[in-house]
């Protein structure tokens, strides 16, 4: 049902080679407010330019590459649920299959070999997720904050850059000891003290931390690349980070909550703390960016990590493990 094209698997096994921060599975790579209607939409996720678009009933995300001469689907147009090349007219469903060649004649046989590379996608939770890696025979439900999120109000969502990879910004959200220096003007100024006694427990793919002593509120990470803060009662932000390149990642930032329920109100703390969770989190990039790498080392002792960064420590036990799976 999926092709995974020779381009494609090359271009993984180059990013393989190095520190990609890419395990399998699935990761939230485009809101789904993002994708239109009616048109495809050019976007470069994993190092590689796909193009996602809506069919009637489906979701579908290609490797954007006519495998007729190699032009950029996403410079076409969408005909009958299907992805028309620009170039030559060919047409391919949301599978990646040819179903017509014009040049030909409506009545030619078209060969099966004739496949866009196709990834496979679900829209949940208000974002179009991919399959990255190898394709189980039967692929397992998008892991989400079902518990936390669902019932709330939201999500209030603002979306920033950075040119950092995944492994560098999932760090940076499992770090709690920068709190009182990078954000000393903002959420900092909460801190009472510069000591930061943290407790990390790791159930599966995820990593829970909070302050010793103060479990009710915490950040979790969902592997691959969700992540959410309880800051309140019923009240959470939530990031997900998309990996746009091995040295780049689009962060989309969220606010929900679910005390507040009269309309004006909620509306308005969801656009105050919309923008507050852009303003703090342009402050961790001004930062982060200025690492000396772009993607984070293995456990290999060439960073000094101190007790506060257990988190961190697990998160790369657990992202070698994990990457060593596919």
């Amino acid at each position: 049902m999926h092709n995974q094209g020779s381009h494609a698997t090359s271009t993984a096994h180059r990013l393989a080679e190095g520190n990609d921060d890419f395990g399998p599975g699935w990761y939230a790579i485009l809101a789904s407010r993002e994708l239109p209607q009616g048109k495809p939409l050019a976007l470069t996720r994993f190092d590689l330019p796909l193009v996602a678009f809506r069919t009637s009933d489906n979701i579908s995300v290609m490797l954007d590459r006519c495998p007729h001469r190699g032009v950029k689907l996403s410079n076409g147009c969408l005909e009958k649920n299907n992805i028309v090349c620009p170039f030559h007219g060919l047409s391919f469903n949301h599978h990646g299959q040819c179903e017509r060649i014009p040049v030909q004649g409506d009545d030619s046989v078209i060969p099966k070999a004739l496949r866009a590379t196709t990834y496979p996608a679900r829209e949940q939770h208000g974002f179009i997720f991919l399959w990255w890696g190898a394709v189980p025979e039967v692929l397992p439900e998008v892991d989400w904050f079902h518990d936390e999120l669902d019932g709330c109000d939201g999500p209030y969502e603002n979306v920033a850059e950075c040119n950092t990879g995944l492994s560098r910004n999932i760090e940076n959200q499992l770090d709690m000891a920068h709190l009182p220096f990078v954000h000393k003007n903002s959420i900092g100024r909460f801190v009472k003290s510069t000591r930061m006694d943290v407790d990390c427990t790791v159930n599966g793919r995820r990593i829970r931390m909070f302050r010793r002593g103060h479990p009710d509120y915490y950040v979790e990470m969902c592997l691959p690349n969700l992540w959410i803060n309880r800051i309140g009662e019923k009240t959470w932000v939530f990031l997900a980070f998309a990996p746009v390149s091995a040295t780049r990642t689009r962060i989309y930032t969220r606010y929900y909550q679910g005390s507040f329920r009269i309309p004006v109100l909620k509306h308005l703390l969801g656009w105050v703390m919309r923008w507050s969770n852009l303003r703090i989190l342009k402050e961790d990039i001004r930062i982060i960016e200025t690492h000396d790498t772009r993607q984070s080392p293995p456990l290999d002792g060439s960073e000094f990590l101190l007790a506060c960064d257990l988190p961190i420590i697990q998160y790369r036990r657990l992202r070698a493990n994990w990457q060593r799976s596919e």
